[in-house]
């Protein structure tokens, strides 16, 4: 989520071939980080964007902590170094808003809820497959699917699980 923030805050709109909204809630586009959002730093960030989306080995280390990994360029670690603090705190906030949530079991069984009535819908039990759900705090209730065993989706989306559960049915039942 650090570099969501990164985006946001500098104000980047890079080339990326998955667009992901601004995140919730909102992150104030700030002037100080004008003379730093050059249009490299927006090349270097889809770099580092598209490779976080294709990356199944670690997938949430680099929102998390992108370190030296974070688009491989100077531009953007300038601005990257210049609001890491913030980010930091905006994204320990939205773990914490995340934990609570799990805690309440708002995000408990929706998944495997799923794959049982596509079993049933099936008329047998599905194969065995891996599905990382990566959720993030974006506008709109929306999903892209980056690979076959890897979904992004909005908080929004997940939240509504009616609309969760039409946006994921078509992948669990092509996987299984």
């Amino acid at each position: 989520m650090i570099g969501l923030f990164v985006r946001d805050a500098a104000g980047l709109r890079p080339r990326v071939d998955i667009e992901v909204p601004p995140l919730v809630p909102a992150v104030e586009a700030r002037a100080s980080l004008a003379p730093l959002a050059v249009p490299e730093a927006s090349a270097q960030w889809a770099r580092w964007w598209d490779r976080e989306l294709t990356r199944h080995e670690e997938p949430h280390r680099g929102f998390l902590a992108p370190e030296s990994r974070f688009g491989g360029g100077e531009e953007l670690g300038a601005l990257m170094r210049e609001c890491f603090d913030d980010a930091v705190r905006w994204s320990s906030a939205r773990g914490r808003e995340y934990a609570e949530a799990m805690m309440r079991g708002d995000r408990r069984g929706h998944e495997g809820d799923l794959v049982r009535a596509v079993e049933t819908e099936l008329g047998r039990k599905a194969r065995p497959f891996e599905l990382q759900v990566m959720e993030l705090p974006v506008a709109g209730a929306v999903g892209w699917r980056v690979s076959e065993k890897h979904v992004v989706v909005s908080r929004a989306l997940r939240e509504d699980a009616e609309a969760y559960r039409r946006w994921l049915t078509s992948v669990i039942r092509e996987l299984a």
